[in-house]
């Protein structure tokens, strides 16, 4: 299962690099068209498209190696149980949130189905919105190892 789970955190670096990448070049090619008096209506879509997935899987990738925004000066003078009992409790309030997320971007997702790009009228608006629940469910598996990793007193970066 570890090495499962190692072979997708690599997938998930290698589509949010490919999907930021893709993202500035899609941007990048629209503007020189736009230039050039030849506009390409699906760059700014295709880019939103791409944007929205490589910053979801980015938060994971992120809070997976503890590389967060925090601010820790109270949380740093603890030490002992009341560290780990808080660091627990801000897993769970997270780890509610994000299954909330995932329920919720569940239900945004299918209402989005028949909804279409402005410049891609064949490809469904779920693609942007289905990003949410995936990538959250992918963040509550992050949120569970690190709440297990808390408990046995591992190091908090999960990087494989």
């Amino acid at each position: 299962m570890k090495k499962l789970y190692e072979k997708f955190c690599k997938v998930e670096m290698v589509v949010a690099i490919f999907g930021l990448v893709s993202s500035v070049a899609a941007i990048f090619i629209a503007a020189v068209m736009r230039t050039l008096n030849h506009p390409i209506n699906w760059g700014t879509d295709i880019a939103l498209l791409l944007f929205t997935w490589s910053t979801f899987l980015g938060a994971d990738i992120a809070f997976r190696a503890g590389k967060l925004v925090n601010v820790d000066i109270l949380f740093n003078r603890m030490s002992g149980w009341p560290q780990k009992l808080l660091k627990i409790v801000i897993y769970l309030i997270c780890l509610t949130f994000l299954v909330a997320m995932v329920y919720l971007g569940a239900i945004q997702s299918v209402k989005t189905w028949y909804r279409s790009f402005q410049g891609i009228p064949f490809l469904s608006y779920t693609w942007v919105t289905l990003s949410v629940p995936v990538c959250c469910a992918s963040m509550s598996v992050t949120t569970l190892i690190k709440i297990f990793h808390t408990i046995k007193d591992r190091d908090q970066r999960i990087i494989f």
